[in-house]
């Protein structure tokens, strides 16, 4: 079958999942291409021409995002908010418009929100969960004429109502396919500084009380091995040497074992290669381990720090404590890996004395990239632990906010201790502040 997957992502990130499953369609022996919204001029007019070349059987819509926030010095408090449906509406009606193609949604911006986006967009089938196993499976029984509504993960209409299928998970994921990246335009990411990304397993072992993400992809981790992973960085680079290539999995450094013999991996086949972690916890972070991150070509990491608050990190669930941070500050500095920090505030319990406390900590250390920080929690789905403290501090009272955009923010910050809070920080070199919470919304 010819099979187009459009990635609607407009924020500048690797196009990773598209990719996997892009590749895993390839794997299944279908002609697959793919068309890039992230840097169209006209949408309507070079998709509508690209369905027209193509005329594929079945359009995969890959959703990253349901909102979106730039930081904009120009705009209110630092930073633009994106209702990215928009775009993604644009999208299915272009296609509508051009092709009697089979649509199926899927990303994960549709995971949480499956019901929602069915109708919103007036479609009729999508698949949560891992799509590199159900979207090939999909394909092989619409061609046979199967059974597409027991497709693992799978969501559809039936007699009026939205029905879910339990979704499975990829055990082996070394059997699983290489992104297919040879047909995106890794050129154009590279004009725009965004680096090609791969997984190097799946799963989340830790509950942060904010974070779903164990929800999505179980709570145990399925590991690739280490020859695997580094035959996908071989692959990306026979594509296009890139000039970085980014580790995108949720603690690239848990379980610590796994992260030392990737890089172990890459140092015994003499790569060259600069890559990168955009998640990086301060755990188990030692002089060894970092002198093997650099010898094995680390050039950026990003630590996950969220608080310097012992308090804060205990009610979060984050698993570590400031002793942690330090160290891994401390180890990271001598190595001489450019790295930056990310913090968060405003979850349940924040005061101002507990983020005095991680500014405290961060004014203590030199960190080369910079801190991003984070104001405000976006609730995004059910399974955020935090969802619930959100309803009884008021800030949250129906499940359907969710897919609108709500946020929360600590009933203990004061409006006028949080303006102030943001002005100094967008004055303080060093820190860049995105505001989830826009103070129009405090009560």
């Amino acid at each position: 079958m010819k099979v187009l997957i459009v990635s609607t992502n407009m924020l500048p990130a690797s196009p990773s999942g598209p990719a996997y499953v892009a590749g895993a369609a390839l794997q299944a022996s279908h002609t697959v291409e793919v068309f890039e919204c992230l840097f169209v001029q006209d949408l309507a007019g070079e998709l509508k021409a690209h369905i027209a070349r193509f005329k594929p059987d079945v359009i995969g819509v890959s959703i990253r995002l349901v909102h979106g926030f730039v930081i904009d010095e120009k705009a209110e408090f630092n930073t633009r908010h994106l209702d990215l449906r928009v775009r993604v509406r644009k999208v299915v009606d272009c296609i509508k418009q051009a092709s009697n193609a089979q649509i199926i949604l899927g990303g994960p911006g549709f995971n949480y929100y499956a019901r929602d986006w069915l109708d919103y967009l007036q479609l009729d089938y999508g698949i949560r969960g891992e799509a590199d196993l159900s979207f090939p499976l999909y394909l092989k029984r619409l061609e046979v004429g199967g059974d597409i509504t027991t497709v693992p993960g799978c969501v559809f209409r039936r007699d009026g109502q939205i029905v879910k299928t339990s979704r499975e998970f990829i055990e082996n994921l070394d059997v699983t396919a290489f992104p297919a990246y040879e047909l995106f335009d890794l050129d154009k990411y590279d004009e725009h500084n965004i680096s090609p990304a791969i997984l190097t397993k799946r799963g989340c072992a830790f509950r942060c009380t904010y974070c779903p993400y164990s929800s999505l992809e179980g709570n145990h981790y399925r590991k690739k091995s280490a020859a695997r992973v580094v035959d996908e960085i071989e692959h990306v680079q026979r594509v296009k040497h890139p000039k970085l290539v980014m580790f995108c999995d949720n603690n690239f450094n848990v379980p610590r074992q796994h992260a030392e013999v990737i890089c172990q991996e890459i140092i015994a086949r003499k790569l060259t290669i600069r890559w990168g972690t955009g998640d990086l916890r301060p755990m188990g972070i030692t002089d060894e381990f970092c002198q093997l991150l650099r010898d094995s070509g680390c050039s950026y990491a990003n630590v996950s720090i969220e608080s310097g608050s012992d308090r804060m990190l205990k009610r979060m669930k984050r698993g570590y404590t400031v002793a942690h941070i330090k160290k891994a500050l401390e180890c990271l500095g001598k190595a001489n890996i450019p790295f930056g920090a990310s913090l968060l505030i405003g979850a349940p319990g924040e005061t101002s004395e507990t983020i005095a406390e991680s500014l405290a900590l961060l004014h203590g250390y030199s960190i080369p990239l910079g801190t991003w920080v984070t104001i405000g929690i976006c609730l995004w789905t059910r399974r955020q632990q935090i969802l619930e403290e959100a309803r009884q501090d008021g800030q949250f009272r129906d499940d359907r906010e969710l897919f609108e955009g709500v946020n929360y923010m600590s009933p203990e910050l004061s409006k006028e201790y949080m303006i102030e809070l943001i002005e100094t920080l967008k004055a303080t070199q060093g820190y860049i502040v995105q505001v989830n919470k826009p103070y129009r919304e405090y009560p």
